[in-house]
């Protein structure tokens, strides 16, 4: 009988460890990683006569040149689709800009931060003063109204600044910045990278819309997935990093947003 009740609670032992490893294992197998990236965000998720790139996306084709498998990339409608479709199996991982936060982080795990990210703002000019810089600056604006991509944490603050009549949601951050050019909304916020980017991007609404970049708060990009798989997290952590610590990402840095070559039209020369 002793032997009986061993060889159980040893069952109960050794059964979660097995299911602990078996992710990658599951990956490797499969031959495909399934990355749910970023809708629409720039420079981290882009697309160009039906190709996808962006610094997200490079890091996720080299993840999978690590586990020795071929990548396949969805892309949810909306940003607060991301957790449940990835607790749901429809992904293995989000590499989407994603945001770590402590409520966030009771659904998923997530990986060591590689990307660190302030709040920021894209604004029309006439509705703040010149000397104007930061994202506290729009709450100098009587009766705003500010575009904000839904399910993000640019929601979650602007909530805690703003009334909701003030709040008008937008299914990107691409769609909410293109308001604020139509004189649709005053200003949107998201985080400092896409603002720097758009702006600099966008050329052709510098007289009537500036960027407010001065950091306000600190925040860090990570890789999620689903929790229960401690050897996967580890892995994880490692490759980020090796990126981190190997110049990769710095290399990814600068040509994404220093050299911008993606950005170039047609018959320019790179930006």
């Amino acid at each position: 009988m002793k032997g009986y009740v061993l060889f159980f609670f040893s069952v109960l032992f050794v059964i979660p460890v097995m299911s602990q490893a078996s992710e990658i294992e599951r990956i490797q197998k499969a031959g495909v990683i399934t990355v749910a990236l970023n809708r629409d965000y720039p420079p981290f998720c882009m697309e160009k006569s039906g190709t996808l790139f962006g610094l997200d996306v490079d890091l996720a084709h080299l993840l999978a040149a690590h586990l020795d498998v071929k990548v396949r990339f969805i892309r949810p409608e909306t940003y607060d689709q991301q957790i449940p479709g990835l607790l749901a199996g429809e992904a293995d991982i989000i590499m989407a800009a994603m945001t770590r936060t402590v409520q966030r982080a009771l659904l998923v795990n997530f990986s060591t931060p590689y990307f660190e990210v302030s709040q920021a703002a894209l604004v029309r000019r006439d509705k703040v003063p010149a000397d104007a810089n930061a994202y506290f600056d729009l709450l100098e604006i009587k009766s705003i109204r500010l575009g904000v991509k839904a399910g993000t944490t640019h929601e979650d603050f602007a909530r805690q600044l703003f009334p909701t009549t003030a709040i008008k949601l937008y299914p990107t951050a691409a769609a909410a910045a293109e308001a604020v050019a139509r004189r649709e909304v005053d200003a949107m916020v998201a985080d400092s990278p896409f603002v720097r980017v758009w702006h600099n991007t966008h050329v052709e609404h510098y007289t009537a819309v500036t960027a407010l970049l001065e950091p306000v708060t600190r925040e860090f990009y990570a890789f999620a997935i689903r929790k229960g798989d401690a050897d996967f997290l580890s892995w994880l952590n490692v490759f980020v990093e090796e990126i981190k610590s190997d110049g990769t990402l710095d290399l990814l840095v600068h040509e994404y947003f220093e050299q911008m070559a993606w950005a170039a039209k047609p018959g320019e020369p790179p930006a």
